[in-house]
């Protein structure tokens, strides 16, 4: 039978000296503070990346209504008035009213921008602005 073991446990240890402690404690501060330094670091890296992409989104938007609200499609000068009379619809004025070689959709989306129209209900008396290009 053996007498005497060699079994060492790594949970019962107490330091030797109180500067092994002392640099066991100073060195997982150390830890936990680059730790912490490398977590912010990294958040404010994607916060950064967040913020780059949102002002990309809103540059490019904005540079997209500038050309759209720029471009000659939407430029109409106003050319005449019509009076509606009874039977008349949008589709029969703008089809009356129209440059040959416009399609007679376009022209009506162009009467309703012209005049505010919200929708394509027009009533007998209304004035209606043509636009002309």
């Amino acid at each position: 039978m053996l007498r005497y073991s060699t079994y060492q446990s790594i949970y019962d240890r107490k330091p030797n000296s109180r500067s092994q402690g002392t640099l066991r404690t100073i060195a997982s501060r150390l830890n936990e503070g680059l730790t912490n330094s490398i977590s912010n670091i990294v958040s404010k890296i994607t916060l950064f990346k967040v913020m780059l992409f949102i002002l990309l989104v809103a540059t490019a938007w904005a540079g997209m209504v500038t050309v759209v609200a720029s471009s000659p499609d939407h430029e109409y000068d106003v050319a005449e008035s019509v009076v509606v009379k009874r039977g008349d619809s949008l589709w029969k004025i703008a089809a009356d009213h129209k440059p040959s070689n416009m399609d007679t959709r376009i022209y009506i989306d162009a009467i309703k921008r012209a005049n505010s129209l919200k929708g394509s209900n027009i009533q007998p008396g209304d004035i209606l602005v043509m636009p002309a290009r």
